[in-house]
């Protein structure tokens, strides 16, 4: 059993870094929150009483003015509970306040240092409060989880039922608030899918930016299943192009867009939105980046993966794993199907389309990063693999698909 003042100390340091409010109750009474602060910002009491009745270690619920809370509770300690919030992707407008006034039940002569407390707590997307609430857990009950594990519908408590009318005020005013940046933010979440990166698109989903794609609904659930439905699609059309097969990729897309339509939260749109990013990614993953038991197969390909701006060669890589050279290229064609050469030669150029799209790195800068002999050397292999030169990429990119190995095998 954790002694209570560790949970307080644990609470204090976190806060302290994160920014984020943190409070410890035992029995739904209040022990101490951090940071120090008047009782008119403590977190609502219905809130608390809902996290009482969770049945998981971990819970997380929304308020009617976009926030969120998590709770953790130690498995030992039942009577304690450790909520952290309330967080927002944004921040707080003047109507969010207005919700904030009535819902925690704030006199008018509080209203101005409420607003002051809540202005100072930093932006941060629900994925990001959720990896919070995982390291809490991990700290109390000694157990490994990530948020990915919590970004489901059982954990989550909704407290109460959104209307039409509460949605679409939710909706304008964060229209109203925030730009449209949509665009940088999508090519680079469909990179990480047509390349297979799943571990940069969950790393993605840490940060507090989120896509802002204008007003293309009438209310905020509407737009966030008109968003997850072209996000899908330019998901599936990347997939395809890297090579999954179309009517599996097909299957999903209709999978996940007729269970957005079946939902009635944003949140969980929100959620199964990111589940079908990270699926479209693990698809190209596998279908890319070799998937073999075999420990030797693997650790060549992750050397290959780790040293991509380095010279490597595939007796480098046959050294590595502990063969000649001779053996293990044949061993590796074998059990996959192309060769170590036409392997390391594939993934430097797809960190070459990586940068030719998100960089203004000139061709020479790139081909030296990836240790080609020459620029020339570069723009030929580029051309052979994919039927496009750099500079017509660069110009272009959505407009041209993945080369696969079909020549090397």
């Amino acid at each position: 059993m954790i002694p209570l003042q560790d949970i307080k100390d644990f609470c204090q340091l976190n806060h302290l870094d994160s920014g984020i409010p943190v409070y410890i109750y035992r029995n739904n009474t209040l022990l101490q929150a951090f940071p120090e602060q008047s009782a008119c910002t403590y977190p609502p009491k219905h809130y608390i009483e809902e996290f009482a009745e969770m049945t998981d270690d971990i819970a997380h619920l929304s308020t009617p003015y976009g926030a969120y809370f998590v709770a953790v509770k130690p498995k030992d300690q039942t009577e304690l509970c450790v909520v952290l919030g309330p967080a927002n992707y944004i921040p707080f407008t003047d109507a969010d306040f207005h919700t904030m006034y009535a819902d925690y039940v704030v006199v008018q002569e509080d209203r101005k240092d409420f607003k002051h407390f809540f202005q100072l707590i930093p932006p941060i997307a629900l994925s990001g409060l959720l990896a919070k609430a995982a390291v809490f857990n991990y700290f109390l009950n000694h157990e490994m989880r990530t948020h990915f594990d919590l970004l489901d519908s059982e954990r989550t408590i909704v407290p109460y039922e959104h209307t039409e009318k509460q949605t679409e005020d939710f909706y304008q005013q964060k229209e109203d608030f925030q730009h449209n940046n949509s665009f940088e933010i999508e090519s680079m979440i469909l990179h990480f899918v047509e390349s297979g990166d799943v571990d940069g698109l969950k790393n993605m989903t840490l940060q507090s930016s989120v896509i802002h794609s204008g007003t293309i609904a009438p209310n905020q659930l509407r737009q966030t299943k008109n968003i997850h439905i072209i996000m899908t699609a330019l998901a599936t059309r990347r997939a395809i192009s890297s090579g999954v097969d179309a009517d599996e990729a097909f299957q999903m897309s209709d999978l996940y867009i007729q269970t957005a339509e079946n939902l009635n939260d944003p949140s969980a749109v929100q959620n199964l939105n990111l589940q079908m990013l990270l699926a479209f990614a693990q698809k190209v993953k596998d279908k890319l980046i070799p998937k073999t038991s075999d420990e030797a197969l693997q650790r060549a390909i992750q050397y290959v993966l780790q040293n991509i701006n380095c010279p490597i060669t595939a007796a480098e890589v046959a050294d590595h794993v502990g063969f000649s050279r001779s053996y293990f290229s044949t061993y590796f064609k074998e059990q996959l199907g192309f060769t170590l050469s036409a392997f390391i030669l594939r993934c430097k150029l797809e960190e070459g389309k990586h940068l030719l799209q998100f960089t203004d790195k000139p061709l020479s800068v790139i081909s030296n990063y990836l240790c080609f002999s020459s620029q020339s050397h570069f723009q030929t292999s580029f051309k052979k693999q994919y039927n496009v030169t750099p500079l017509q990429f660069r110009k272009q990119p959505e407009l041209y698909g993945r080369g696969l190995l079909e020549n090397e095998r």
